[in-house]
């Protein structure tokens, strides 16, 4: 979001270097790091890129504005806290935009206000949140979640098995290399969900398209709920598929509802599918209010 602000400053920084060095100051820091230390960043405007590496320390580099008072830097005891530092009573943004590299192993959170926060080759835990900015993140760490009030949210996992939430409020969601359970939130905005062999999927939308494409385990357990919104869901499975599947206003299509679907009333609106393939071991819900929902398993 703030990318061409933070570009056209670099260039003028790199055109005009002396009218720069009045208003900006230089970040390089660096701690020593537990290998599988708790990292806590926190940055008011601006971004955040963290980065794993394999060295058990922490480096700390960027630019702030004139605004931002300054940078702690802060190791004790397996835990690292960044912070950025305003000056108190300060109304402006007080741009830092900050490169952090952490050992690989590290649990990373990030919590931002205005800032963008990205984050690659970190195997830990992350729980990365902005309240308006991007998210960009590779994930692969147990218990992992990424949130935005604002922003598109990208993320890609690891492929193995991992407990994730994710929440959007105004922006889309794009997930890709997924695998074992996942929690997703939606507000405003469409999701596309990319997921491997899943054993637990629950999905929330109020407004927009959500796509699911995953494998499902043979107990997997899949609730999807809209207000607002096309359902997509292409559901692979071995053994067999037991449905629940409804909309309040809309069509069911897929290969799995050919000739299936019935009226929910004699009278009213409303369309559904209850329907078993195989043993039904893997249980899917969904329903939405005003959309069409298209299910199929191959």
């Amino acid at each position: 979001m703030r990318e061409s602000r933070m570009n056209s400053l670099w260039a003028l920084c790199t055109l005009v270097p002396l009218a720069c060095a009045a208003n900006e100051g230089s970040v390089d820091r660096k701690v020593a790091a537990d290998a599988k230390g708790d990292v806590l960043i926190s940055n008011v405007s601006g971004s955040v890129d963290v980065r794993g590496w394999d060295r058990n320390e922490i480096q700390v580099t960027g630019q702030v504005d004139e605004d931002v008072e300054r940078v702690d830097v802060e190791s004790s005891g397996g835990r690292t806290v960044i912070k950025v530092i305003l000056p108190k009573g300060m109304s402006g943004d007080g741009d830092a935009m900050l490169e952090v590299q952490v050992p690989r192993g590290s649990s990373v959170e990030v919590s931002a206000v205005s800032a963008d926060i990205s984050s690659k080759g970190v195997l830990g835990t992350q729980r990365l949140k902005t309240v308006s900015g991007e998210i960009t993140a590779e994930v692969s760490g147990d218990d992992s979640e990424v949130r935005s009030v604002s922003g598109d949210i990208t993320v890609h996992g690891s492929g193995k098995a991992t407990s994730l939430r994710v929440s959007s409020v105004s922006g889309g969601l794009d997930l890709t290399n997924g695998a074992g359970k996942l929690d997703v939130v939606t507000v405003s905005g469409d999701a596309r969900v990319h997921m491997g062999d899943s054993s637990e999927i629950t999905a929330r939308t109020t407004s927009g398209e959500f796509e699911l494409h995953t494998r499902l385990s043979k107990d997997a357990r899949v609730s999807i709920e809209s207000v607002s919104g096309d359902l997509t869901l292409d559901l692979g499975n071995s053994t067999g598929l037991a449905l629940e599947i409804e909309s309040f206003s809309g069509d069911i299509a897929g290969c799995l509802a050919d000739g299936k679907v019935e009226q929910v009333s004699k009278y009213g609106p409303g369309t559904r599918l209850n329907s078993r393939t195989g043993d039904g071991g893997a249980r899917v819900r969904a329903k939405t209010l005003s959309g069409d929902i298209e299910v199929c398993d191959r």
